[in-house]
């Protein structure tokens, strides 16, 4: 071997040495932020995201996902069933929630989400999405008869499982139907405006906070090309405290 190949020998294997210990110390921070403070985000889903890889899904950083579970008195997501128990198999922690409808009762609901959903404590809590849709985007019903509707739903769903749900809902409902009448509620905002809501609009904290409706992740295959995205409102640490 010559000197000068010798000198270039030296020179590549100290070059390779440099890019190892790179690319060590920036994956050995990534997992020290995840293993620490790291934001806890997470994605809610439907059957609208198809057939969902749940391995692949939970490799992308994420934390959470809540599925759609049922609609009204007797809808069920048709993706439902699959995507809870292949979503068990995985280390998210994962939630089902139902759409509240204006059209039936809050005690035929929550008898639709019950008998479709096995709630257990390794499982996040149920989650009511309260929204305007159809008609009442345009005419909304007086809070009254959504809060009979509401309480009804709230009533059979503690009693069944023993715990709060979660109420889902954006800034203009919260203000109509929410107020200060759930503060014993996690409310989980919709709020695509802000960097980091604050607080909610009546002062107070928000649990979860859903950022987005364009994510995009590998693992689905449905009709839908974006993923809802979410963050939670402190750390891991504090998730697992607060939920686990």
């Amino acid at each position: 071997m010559t000197k000068r190949k010798a000198i270039s020998l030296g020179v590549g294997i100290a070059v390779l040495i440099i890019i190892v210990l790179i690319i060590y110390g920036v994956t050995n921070t990534f997992n020290q932020e995840k293993r620490a403070d790291h934001l806890v985000k997470g994605v809610d889903l439907s059957a609208y995201q198809g057939e969902i890889d749940w391995k692949l899904l939970a490799e992308q950083n994420i934390d959470f996902a809540f599925i759609k579970a049922t609609e009204g008195k007797d809808y069920v997501d048709e993706q439902f069933k699959t995507n809870w128990e292949k979503s068990q198999k995985t280390e998210l922690k994962v939630g089902a929630y139902h759409f509240l409808s204006y059209e039936t009762t809050g005690k035929e609901q929550a008898a639709n989400y019950i008998k479709n959903v096995t709630v257990t404590d390794k499982n996040l809590p149920p989650v009511v999405d309260l929204e305007l849709y159809g008609i009442y985007e345009a005419n909304p019903l007086p809070k009254e008869q959504v809060k009979v509707i509401l309480d009804e739903f709230l009533k059979e769903m503690e009693s069944n499982y023993g715990v709060k749900p979660i109420i889902y809902t954006t800034q203009r409902i919260f203000n109509m139907y929410i107020g200060t009448d759930y503060k014993d509620y996690k409310i989980w905002i919709v709020d695509l405006d802000n960097s980091w809501p604050d607080t909610l609009p009546n002062g107070e904290k928000f649990t979860f906070w859903q950022y987005s409706h364009r994510g995009m992740l590998d693992g689905y295959n449905g009709d839908e090309t974006f993923i809802d995205m979410n963050l939670y409102k402190g750390t891991y640490a504090e998730f697992l405290e607060e939920f686990f």
